[in-house]
């Protein structure tokens, strides 16, 4: 009878430590999934920029004030028109005719007739709206990237226009603000319909340039404690995750080009980053 009972008792652990290896098994291959996901390396093409904020400006202004006191006689021009160089502007009760010293549109009319100026009175403004640029504003780190003749592609913030342009000049001359010290860059607007000066933009100038490149998540790359690149990958039977070095090039903050280490098609894990409570919240899930 001891003897059946050992007997029985031996049974009873065999069936629990198969069930037990059955169930890791189980767990292992789940956990797998549940910590990774598939992420495949692609070719493609990634560009990445140097932002900048800015204003449009005027290039060519100007600002018309009354020589000497007077009553404005006569105002042939109206606000908003566009005036040839030489136009006359008005005229004051002593015979005295202003005219236009360039070409432009009347943006400011200050005066109307019968009006009296002072000496020194600002009367009239006027821009040449054919010649807009923008100011952008660059710290002493980019200031390389902004050289006489590189591409800008702008952005107005008010209207959401799109324009092309090109550095014309750069001032050297930099005020320090904060632990900065900035510059400033000038940038011819080839074309500016719907935009005024004073108007706020974004532009961007290209850093980097990868065509035709292995591309991969930012997110699935990790970093080793002396900040080397790797990914995780599985071993060629499947059974096992290891670590693949690999080097790096441009990177656009989502994607980043892969020059060494995988090629377009590798599938590669990325770590979830889920807790533990989480794994065996859906563990239990995959065994129902």
């Amino acid at each position: 009878m001891k003897k059946k009972k050992k007997w029985l008792k031996w049974v009873i652990i065999l069936v629990i430590a198969a069930v037990f290896a059955a169930w890791l098994m189980m767990f292992s291959k789940g956990t797998q999934s549940a910590v990774y996901t598939d992420v495949q390396a692609v070719t493609g093409d990634l560009e990445t920029y140097y932002n900048f904020d800015g204003l449009v400006k005027a290039k060519h202004t100007q600002t018309i004030t009354s020589a000497q006191a007077g009553t404005v006689r006569t105002v042939y021009v109206r606000q908003n028109e566009q005036v040839k160089k030489g136009a006359k502007l008005y005229r004051l009760d002593d015979g005295e005719t202003v005219q236009a010293d360039m070409a432009g549109e009347v943006t400011g009319l200050y005066i109307e007739e019968g009006s009296v100026v002072s000496a020194g009175e600002t009367t009239a403004q006027i821009i040449d709206m054919s010649s807009l640029e923008v100011e952008l504003k660059v710290d002493e780190y980019d200031v390389a990237a902004v050289t006489p003749g590189v591409p800008v592609q702008i952005s107005v913030l008010a209207t959401g226009g799109q324009f092309t342009g090109s550095v014309t000049a750069l001032d050297k001359n930099g005020t320090a603000s904060g632990d900065l010290s900035y510059y400033t860059a000038a940038v011819a607007l080839e074309s500016g319909e719907g935009v005024y000066p004073g108007m706020q933009i974004s532009a961007k100038i290209l850093r980097e340039k990868a065509e035709n490149a292995v591309l991969l998540r930012q997110d699935a790359i990790q970093f080793d404690e002396y900040n080397k690149p790797y990914v995780y990958m599985r071993s060629a039977d499947g059974k096992e995750v290891v670590q693949v070095g690999v080097s790096v090039g441009a990177s656009d903050g989502i994607y980043c080009e892969i020059t060494d280490g995988l090629k377009a098609g590798d599938t590669v894990l990325k770590p979830s980053g889920m807790s533990m409570a989480e794994l065996m919240q859906q563990m239990q899930a995959q065994s129902h």
